[in-house]
């Protein structure tokens, strides 16, 4: 099941709106065939994996996958017929798939049909690699990823705003490669005033994702360069009632997408409408890379299912801008909480890698 892991994550950055999946056949205790999907609308890993073996090959054999084969004809056929067709005798399955399509169906059907079937095998590990995928379906919204390039006092920028550069290159280039793996990078309107940034993955090889800005009143410069990359199209700016309508005409004008949704209480973009409107446009996975002000809001809307801080050795002092706004605590005991997932040495900046602790 670790090898299927593995395997999955040869997909990352591809897969979307599909999730990460992984297969390996096994055969008289030796690694006979192994795949993985490696891009939307493309097969999936038990075909890939048969496909590498000569007719009869497959069977009595196991396959281990890391999530419930499918059993519905979506853009390929389903799994479930592939693998009752190739005589494999066993499967082992990581998690079961939360999507109601299949959800504990093919693991039926394939016991139906006389294949053994063992579930649960590395769930915690199966389910936190499709975390995006779980959340996506089961939840509505995009899986949010919020990651903070912070000194070892926690300030991300000088009173001024200069913040290039708080961390190192290999902390920059790991920050690209989140970009490439994950659907769409969100910055509030203060960050592209500020740095004029173009939210594109230029330190690694991998796609680019959407680009999300939020600007209750548009204040985006037209001249911005997040509205003149590539694909134009998918630049995506939130915004409020408060906004110009001229000034929304000229966006769309020069290809952006721009969307109002309502106000939240503290007269920002509403988070939770502007992700349910990057749900339908089949936003699975969010990077958010904003200021304090933004990483204060989605802490507060309770939107942050993973953190990752990389701290650099270096300090800014009280008088610097913080990673997090003010969060209006009156006790300890309101806290957000996380948990450790990782902690790692990337270049001369530590990172760390935290999941949302779920309600008790």
């Amino acid at each position: 099941m670790r090898i299927a892991i593995r395997e999955a994550l040869r997909g990352r950055g591809r897969t979307s709106p599909n999730p990460l999946v992984g297969a390996v056949i096994v055969k008289r205790g030796r690694v006979i065939a192994r795949g993985y999907h490696s891009l939307f609308g493309g097969p999936h890993s038990e075909i890939v994996a048969l496909s590498k073996l000569p007719e009869g090959r497959a069977q009595d054999a196991t396959l281990y996958v890391n999530l419930e084969p499918c059993c519905y004809h979506g853009k390929t056929p389903p799994c479930t017929k592939a693998i009752l067709a190739s005589g494999i005798r066993r499967v082992v399955v990581g998690c079961e798939d939360p999507n109601p399509l299949v959800s504990g169906k093919g693991i039926s059907e394939l016991r139906a049909s006389g294949i053994e079937v063992t579930a649960g095998i590395l769930e915690q590990e199966a389910r936190r690699l499709n975390a995006p995928y779980f959340t996506f379906v089961t939840q509505k919204r995009p899986w949010v990823l919020l990651k903070m390039a912070q000194t070892i006092d926690g300030r991300l920028a000088l009173a001024s705003g200069q913040s290039r550069w708080i961390t190192g290159e290999a902390a920059r280039r790991e920050a690209h490669r989140l970009r490439s793996w994950l659907d769409a990078v969100l910055v509030g309107v203060q960050t592209i005033l500020q740095d004029d940034p173009d939210l594109t993955v230029r330190l690694v090889r991998g796609r680019n994702p959407w680009r999300i800005v939020l600007d209750s009143s548009l204040r985006i410069p037209l001249k911005a360069r997040v509205l003149h990359q590539q694909e134009s199209a998918k630049t995506v700016v939130f915004t409020t009632s408060k906004a110009p309508a001229e000034k929304r005409h000229s966006l769309e004008k020069i290809g952006a997408r721009v969307f109002e949704v309502s106000t939240s209480s503290d007269g920002f973009v509403n988070l939770h409408a502007a992700l349910d409107k990057m749900a339908e446009l089949g936003i699975m996975s969010l990077l958010v890379e904003g200021g304090g002000t933004v990483h204060r809001s989605f802490v507060l809307a309770g939107l942050v299912d993973q953190l990752t801080v990389a701290i650099a050795p270096k300090l800014i002092g009280a008088d610097g801008r913080g990673s997090v706004g003010p969060l209006g605590l009156q006790s300890l005991a309101e806290m957000p909480e996380f948990r450790w997932l990782r902690r790692r040495m990337v270049g001369e900046d530590l990172w760390l890698e935290l999941e949302k602790c779920s309600p008790a």
